[in-house]
């Protein structure tokens, strides 16, 4: 079979995990971005596109004859802004191929709806609600897929978690964009005494001095995002607010690498996951302080539990389940 995947290629994204998952799976696979039509940086691109009509169908126009050229058995899109003529155009010059959508984030994210106007042949979604939207709102043939974590990037260092705790010396982690709900939630952890490292892209629209003192200006991937992860006591992972009842990546990323977790309660949590929810998992950020609070001097407790999940995870929560469960659905 032979598999094109349309959307990034940058490292440590879902479609460079899909395209490494498929090839480590023995797979043709071949990866498509609109770099690969004009080679700007992505931001300049996704502008003019969103704003010129014009370029956007120069763009996808230019996709679609690349796609057809590979004459693949199957496409899989990620990017939330395809053209949909992109899609018919696919799908009629390779009417025997299967086209299809996998869309990894919250559900605010889906830009001017190009999605519901393209003809896919299924969609995925992490999201329960939005999947069942689609499906029963709009009749589109759309199907629950998780996230995942990818074993040959998030790796679990082979060194003790207790000598990594030691050199790294970090109570609580926690990486991403720092959006202002997440500076919110960081700085009440600040004012309760906890001490936390943040990691990632800082909001430059909306500094906060207090919260700015603990950001290290690092986006981290790789193996130092495992090392940190694996290397601190507490990994706080706050979902962003339209996680209705999904989700981030990172929650299977972390237990993927072997870290400890508190993040947001959903219920989905509870599918996920080996452990009962209620022993990592908050309501309020006063929970959330709390548990940091009574896990910090616990190691014992914290590796029991994050062994455990990585354990379940590993059997669980691969790329590589989440295709097999892809192609079940197709």
């Amino acid at each position: 079979m032979k598999v094109i995947i349309v959307g990034s290629k940058d490292y440590d994204s879902l479609e460079f995990h899909l395209f490494n998952t498929f090839n480590h799976l023995g797979y043709n696979v071949g990866h498509i971005d609109i770099n690969d039509v004009i080679p700007v940086p992505f931001k300049y691109n996704y502008h003019a596109i969103k704003y010129f009509s014009f370029y956007d169908e120069f763009i996808f126009n230019s996709i679609a004859r690349k796609v057809i050229n590979e004459n693949p058995d199957l496409v899989i899109c990620t990017y939330r802004f395809i053209n949909p003529k992109c899609v018919k155009s696919i799908k009629y010059a390779l009417p025997n191929s299967k086209v299809i959508h996998i869309n990894p984030d919250a559900i605010t994210t889906f830009q001017n709806q190009q999605i519901f106007a393209s003809p896919y042949d299924a969609y995925f979604s992490k999201d329960p609600f939005i999947v069942s939207f689609m499906k029963n709102k709009m009749g589109l043939n759309t199907f629950y897929l998780p996230e995942a974590f990818n074993p040959r990037v998030h790796k679990m260092p082979s060194s003790n978690k207790n000598e990594f705790e030691e050199i790294f010396d970090l109570d609580v982690v926690s990486f991403g964009t720092i959006y202002p709900y997440r500076a919110n939630m960081m700085r009440q952890l600040i004012s309760a005494g906890i001490k936390i490292e943040l990691y990632g892209t800082p909001d430059k629209r909306f500094g906060s001095p207090d919260v700015d003192k603990n950001f290290n200006n690092e986006y981290i991937t790789g193996d130092r995002k495992s090392e940190l992860i694996y290397g601190c006591k507490v990994v706080f992972n706050n979902f962003h607010y339209a996680e209705v009842n999904s989700a981030n990546v990172k929650f299977f990323e972390i237990g993927g690498i072997g870290g400890f977790q508190i993040c947001d309660y959903k219920p989905c949590l509870e599918e996920y996951s080996i452990i009962p929810t209620e022993k990592f998992t908050y309501n309020s950020i006063g929970e959330a302080i709390d548990l940091i609070k009574f896990y910090l001097d616990k190691p014992e407790l914290r590796h029991e539990i994050a062994l455990e999940q990585y354990k379940h995870f590993l059997s669980n929560h691969t790329y590589e389940h989440r295709i097999n469960q892809m192609f079940d659905f197709l």
